[in-house]
């Protein structure tokens, strides 16, 4: 009778081979989708040159802060309840398009939302979000031969699916790093080539929630980097005070905002700057700076003082002001505390 060869030792050797790295890579989704906070590590470097980590923690209900490496820069994130909050350098803001407030954003955070970001960590960086992604990514890791293993720096051995996915060997598997690519062909490159990550023990968990509610202080009343203002002076009244030297600059500066979210209250810093100048007695400059609500008028003042020669003389004293504004949206750290506090309760933490 004419019959078939059975399969070679070495055909089945391979085929359970790769079916043990199924096996693992199966349960360290599982693993990872069920993992009630996540940190998450990327090598990037300093300042200086010098290999530095960034390092971002984030819920499974996706709040989360830490730093990430966007185009080769730290940048600060705090997003809690789906509100985004980042702080970078200005040259990250320059080569995003804000040549004009690239130095005024690159001093503290700014309110934005996640579509700017190229991978938004509330969308898609989640324990369960994060795994649906790499489990999509599987059919285009596989490979013809044995499973490829390597050691990471620590000496865990992991399976390295294309270089793009590792997995630990051994139990309890668990992901142990992947390439952002994965999570987005276009936007995830931009967060480096590798991205390692492990989920938060329950201790690690409470930790966060502490730092987190200290990342809510740090943010403060940040800048709304969707919203512009313009300024109108109006009503500039001049009082100078006989033998004293004084002048006292009056103005109304009328703010107009557009581009601010819908359903938000943003609030209007206006900083007033006035140059008053006379013959003979040179130029003095005061500034002053307020609070205001958006599309308001607020009246403004500040004063110069000029040293007055030890005679009889009148002078004509010029005031000329120009004022500036900022659009902020204001956080109730208290009320964003609380809500953390009530999320992270669920958590254990």
């Amino acid at each position: 009778m004419t019959g078939t060869a059975g399969l070679s030792d070495a055909d089945r050797q391979l085929a359970a081979q790769r079916a043990l790295q199924q096996k693992a890579v199966d349960a360290a989704l599982a693993e990872l989708e069920q993992a009630a906070a996540l940190q998450y590590d990327a090598t990037v470097k300093d300042a200086s040159g010098n290999p530095a980590t960034a390092t971002f923690r984030i819920t499974r209900d996706g709040d989360g802060f830490g730093s990430l490496p966007l185009d080769s820069r730290q940048v600060r994130i705090t997003e809690p309840g789906g509100q985004l909050y980042l702080a970078a350098d200005a040259d990250y803001w320059k080569s995003h398009g804000l040549e004009e407030n690239s130095a005024q954003y690159g001093g503290g955070f700014v309110h934005t939302v996640g579509t700017e970001l190229p991978v938004d960590p509330a969308q898609r960086m989640t324990p369960g979000k994060v795994a649906a992604e790499l489990r999509k990514s599987l059919a285009g890791l596989g490979g013809a031969g044995l499973p490829r293993k390597q050691k990471l720096p620590d000496g865990t051995e992991v399976y390295d699916l294309a270089g793009s996915l590792q997995v630990t060997t051994a139990k309890p598997y668990r992901v142990a790093g992947f390439a952002p690519a994965l999570l987005d062909p276009r936007g995830g490159p931009k967060l480096g080539a590798a991205l390692r990550v492990r989920p938060l023990t329950p201790a690690e968990i409470k930790q966060f929630h502490t730092d987190f509610d200290a990342a809510v202080d740090a943010v403060g009343q940040p800048f709304d980097g969707l919203a512009q203002a313009s300024v109108t002076i109006q009503g500039n009244k001049l009082d100078c005070k006989d033998y004293v030297g004084s002048c006292t600059t009056t103005v109304d500066v009328s703010n107009s905002v557009v581009g601010n979210q819908p359903g938000t209250n943003p609030k209007v810093h206006l900083k007033l700057t006035v140059e008053a100048s006379a013959d003979a007695l040179g130029t003095q400059t005061c500034t002053a700076e307020a609070d205001a609500a958006a599309d308001s008028t607020t009246t403004m003042s500040c004063d110069v003082k000029f040293s007055l020669p030890n005679r009889t003389a009148s002078y004509q004293v010029l005031a000329k002001p120009s004022a500036v504004a900022e659009v902020r949206s204001p956080v109730d750290a208290g009320a964003v505390k609380a809500k953390l506090a009530t999320a992270f309760a669920a958590l254990g933490g």
